[in-house]
């Protein structure tokens, strides 16, 4: 009788172990839980100023093609412009834009705080002295929105870490903002919400209020790009598209750069009305 029973058993045994091991084949593996990443640590006000430093100081001289596109009751003119941009280092800045048939249209021209401005219609220049635009009538806000555009595109912003109030995490940006006063740190003229994108530093953007909360300027920076010649030992990058609105007269100006050449020696004759 028991030398019959074992058999048995072993061939039970053996069942058992075959749905076990088909059970198993047919099992998915369970999947690898790979951990989160860490979110990036927010860059403090004086990280953050270092950087756009670090970027305006890599940018001695700039030579630039662009197309504005100009809207707007304030602007005698609301259309498309082709146009030139000059920079040296540290405060020379001449725009020029043409007609379609390649005439002058205007010619800014600063240097360091005075400015001068001329346009086809006029026989004189306009001069004037930053920040006053007064002098040039409906063409001073093109001219200020203008400039905004032309400190993103070279870096200079001349914040202070002691105008910053608060960093915010956003997903793909921080959000400072930025306190801009006149005479003493109570007198608060204009907020600023600055966004610095998280990977590079880069601006994409700058929000212009009013201490009352109204919004009152916009300006965005995108399309970047890595520009000048190889053998530099650290990398340009710029954006080839800022726009910049204005909300109390509902005008704006938006700048595409079909070309931009940096730290290329620029004539100083390029900053001489001829």
């Amino acid at each position: 009788m028991s030398y019959c029973r074992r058999p048995f058993v072993r061939w039970v045994a053996v069942g058992v172990l075959c749905l076990s091991l088909g059970a198993c084949a047919g099992r998915a593996p369970a999947p690898r839980v790979e951990p989160a990443p860490a979110r990036a640590p927010v860059l403090t006000p004086e990280q953050a100023l270092a950087a756009l430093h670090a970027r305006e100081a890599n940018i001695t001289s700039l030579k630039g093609l662009f197309q504005a596109d100009v809207e707007g009751s304030f602007s005698p003119f609301s259309h498309s412009v082709q146009g030139t941009l000059f920079y040296q280092r540290p405060q020379s800045i001449r725009i020029k834009g043409f007609t379609r048939f390649g005439g002058t249209l205007f010619d800014f021209l600063v240097n360091g705080r005075p400015y001068s401005l001329h346009t086809a219609d006029r026989l004189y220049p306009i001069v004037g002295r930053v920040p006053d635009f007064r002098p040039l009538g409906n063409l001073g806000l093109p001219v200020q929105l203008s400039l905004r555009a032309v400190d993103v595109l070279l870096g200079r912003l001349r914040w202070t870490a002691e105008q910053f109030r608060e960093v915010r995490l956003a997903d793909t940006a921080y959000r400072y903002t930025v306190a801009l006063t006149h005479g003493n740190a109570s007198n608060v003229s204009v907020l600023q919400h600055v966004w610095v994108d998280h990977s590079s530093a880069l601006i994409q953007g700058i929000e212009y209020y009013s201490t009352k909360g109204n919004k009152l300027v916009t300006l965005t920076a995108s399309d970047y790009r890595k520009v000048g010649p190889p053998e530099q030992p650290a990398s340009v990058i710029l954006p080839f598209s800022i726009e910049v609105k204005e909300y109390v007269t509902a005008g704006s100006v938006s700048l595409k750069f079909s070309e931009l050449v940096p730290n290329i020696p620029v004539s100083g004759k390029e900053f001489e009305f001829r």
